[in-house]
């Protein structure tokens, strides 16, 4: 070397040397020259946080340095999670850097997009835009453009601000063009459809595939005038359950479905990754399981890589699909950490009518932060007066949350029964509970009598009811009970609803508007509520909607909800309570050390009662009472000392009952004479207060002196 300068250190098998103002470190043991990453591009819209300083301080940005990425509006970081590491001279997975912001695709169900340049061709949800590029919107047949049908990419957002869509060409008295439903090569229909079956314009349906095949779409399939969009339903072969490194939309093929169990799909066996241990359960995943029901998680474990450190990864079903990250056990950990999700999402709870849950607990507040990984549900907080547009299931994945931010919008109740809205539809029910799911179905216990009543002004005409299956047919027409109004409410009647009456109950005004409701009949019952101690329950019914009340007996106190309802998950919508058992404490050091007590019960409501040595008498209550605040009644009495009678004296030819040195205030000696002899005097004496006796003692004479004396 030229120019060089050589620094040892025999302690750490190490040297570096100076060449061109750039320092360079050398290990000895390792043979690896260990020295700074490529400097940094200096642009106005890079901002660089150092999470982690490397080693050799001195160096701005030397080995394991870690740094985060910020953009500014309308740019990206091109590493994930915005996060970049400097390992061996080389950024990790790449150097950091901002890119523009591409677009992306709006979801159009009855129309298509294509990109202008450099010749029309048609794009798909997934295709990215950059900044500049020009794409336009084309409706399908019976559907009018609603805004402009261009728009162009402009660093992230489409120039156009709100995203045009396609709404179906009302035309006066236009007869129904119904749809015949193609068979489904490795797949077939849910609720009831079949192959050959013809549904009405404005119908959906929605399908399933065999293993090892996945659907072509996404969304549900509707019939618009005569034709079935977005395209016919038809299966693929998977072509894989994991995709490393990337996100996993479709992990699995789609295994049963259990329709009463709000339509939840079970996943199949996820693929194994090479150098890893699944777990399920926290025990290992043995090769027979082949089916693994909704919400079921998988741990993956590198079982270890080339500097003998650990990787751990979930993935979880999520309704037929495995949502999750995968990793490669091979990779070097460095590129492994990239790519761990370990960001946060915002959500914002304030678009109105929109209800949000987690597991069962809907959210309440305005702003929370969820880890990654987190399902959010959401419906509308009437399903039959609102209709909702977006995805009402997001996950949160690198800091977004996965699909479209859900929106409801009232239909023509709350926009005075305009003809251009879809109908509302009011439920009422009888003989039985009906509750609305987290998913936005309607959940209806069976044997329970279910009115639809379809809002429509009668004079404009009659509107029709479209039911998915062909199970039975159901009464309809304008109701006439008693406080309806006849001239408004179309009904369509479930009596004695049973499981096969599920499906998908669609209402269409004559101006072809649609608004449907999902009816799932469902036994539900939630767990039977345990007897604890003195808790009292107000009812041991489980059913659907069931509210349950508690209180504790003897005054305890209730610890948790005081009521809970069972919701159509089968949950209770809150832990069971329990009461705290009050009990007064123990009394072991009284001030009086001639008071005694004795314990009945120390919990409340229970008493003590009490005494006192002899010769000392109660002055106060008898007894107290264990108060619900864990005291005893106050005041506790004191033992008086008394002045007890002497002994009386001896009764010459004479008997006492009772020979005692001290005489209890009370106390009564009886006295009698010996044969022959008469008791002289009172024969009864009782010790009185002040340690008196009630008279003097008696004496014991002959019959003749009683004579002379007389």
């Amino acid at each position: 070397m030229v120019n060089c300068q050589y620094l040892i250190n025999a302690t750490m098998r190490s040297f570096a040397f100076h060449k061109n103002n750039f320092k360079v470190f050398v290990s000895l043991s390792s043979g690896f020259i260990i020295g700074p990453c490529e400097p940094l591009t200096n642009s106005s819209n890079v901002h660089i946080e150092i999470v982690r300083q490397g080693k050799h301080v001195n160096v701005t940005h030397s080995h394991g340095t870690v740094l985060k990425v910020s953009c500014d509006h309308g740019y990206q970081p091109n590493v994930v999670n915005g996060t970049a590491k400097c390992w061996r001279t080389r950024w990790k997975p790449a150097k950091p850097d901002c890119k523009l912001k591409p677009c992306l695709i709006p979801y159009s169900a009855n129309g298509f997009y294509s990109k202008v340049e450099p010749t029309y061709l048609n794009v798909t949800e997934s295709t990215e835009f950059m900044d500049g590029e020009i794409v336009t919107i084309t409706c399908f047949s019976g559907f009018n453009l609603k805004g402009p049908s261009r728009m162009e990419c402009r660093k992230g957002d489409w120039d156009i601000g709100t995203i045009s869509e396609c709404t179906p060409v009302i035309i006066k008295n236009m007869i129904s063009a119904p749809c015949e439903l193609p068979a489904i090569t490795h797949g077939q229909y849910l609720l009831g459809y079949r192959a050959g079956l013809t549904i009405a314009n404005g119908s959906f349906v929605t399908f399933q595939c065999d293993p090892e095949f996945i659907k072509t779409t996404s969304v549900s399939i509707e019939c618009v005038l005569g034709r079935l969009v977005p395209k016919i339903p038809s299966c693929k072969r998977d072509g894989g359950l994991f995709i490393t490194g990337a996100d996993i939309l479709k992990k699995s093929e789609l295994g049963t479905i259990d329709l009463l169990s709000g339509l939840r799909g079970s996943c199949g066996p996820p693929e194994s990754v090479h150098g890893s241990m699944v777990f399920r359960n926290g025990e290992l995943l043995k090769d027979a399981e082949k089916s693994f029901p909704d919400g079921t998680e998988v741990t993956f474990n590198c079982i270890g890589n080339i500097i003998d450190e650990k990787v751990t990864w979930r993935i979880r079903c999520e309704d037929g699909n495995w949502i999750g990250r995968s990793l490669n056990c091979t990779k070097p950990i460095e590129t492994m950490n990239s790519t761990l999700d370990n960001t946060t999402c915002m959500f914002r709870n304030n678009e109105p009518n929109v209800v949000t849950f987690i597991s069962d607990t809907m959210i309440t507040k305005e702003l929370t932060e969820f880890n990654a990984g987190t399902t959010l549900v959401s419906r509308c907080s009437d399903i039959g007066k609102y209709a909702m547009e977006g995805s009402n299931r997001r996950v949160c994945s690198n800091g977004e949350w996965s699909g479209q931010r859900p929106v409801c919008f009232g239909l023509n109740q709350e926009n005075d029964y305009a003809l251009e809205k879809p109908p509302t539809i009011l439920f009422r029910h009888q003989l039985g509970p009906i509750a609305q799911s987290n998913e936005g179905r309607l959940v209806v216990y069976p044997g329970t009598i279910l009115h639809m009543e379809c809002l429509w002004i009668k004079r404009f005409g009659t509107p029709k009811w479209n039911v998915s299956h062909s199970f039975r047919k159901y009464p309809e027409g304008w109701t006439t009970d008693p406080g309806r109004d006849p001239d408004l409410e179309y009904r369509l009647s479930i009596y004695h609803a049973s499981r096969d009456d599920s499906g998908l109950f669609s209402c269409i005004t004559p101006t072809r508007h649609t608004h449907s409701v999902e009816i799932i009949v469902k036994a539900v019952h939630c767990p039977s509520i345990p007897s604890k101690r003195s808790l009292i329950i107000g009812s041991q019914n489980t059913k659907l909607n069931t509210r349950v009340k508690f209180s504790c007996a003897r005054g305890n106190n209730l610890i948790g909800a005081t009521e809970i309802v069972c919701l159509p998950s089968g949950n209770w919508s809150d832990p069971i309570p329990a009461c705290e058992i009050i009990e007064c404490e123990k009394i072991d050091n009284l001030t009086d050390s001639n008071l005694r007590i004795a314990v009945l019960s120390r919990q409340v409501g229970g008493e003590i009662m009490f005494s006192c040595m002899q010769g000392f008498g109660l002055d106060g209550p008898t007894h107290s009472t264990c108060l619900p605040t864990g005291e005893w009644e106050q005041p506790f009495p004191t033992c008086a000392g008394v002045q007890a009678c002497p002994y009386p004296g001896t009764v010459i030819r004479g008997r006492m009952s009772t020979v005692k040195f001290y005489y209890a205030i009370g106390d009564v000696i009886t006295f009698s004479c010996d044969d022959n002899l008469k008791i002289k005097g009172a024969p009864v004496l009782r010790c009185l207060k002040h340690g008196k006796w009630s008279n003097s003692i008696p004496t014991c004479v002959s019959r003749n002196e009683t004579q002379r004396t007389q």
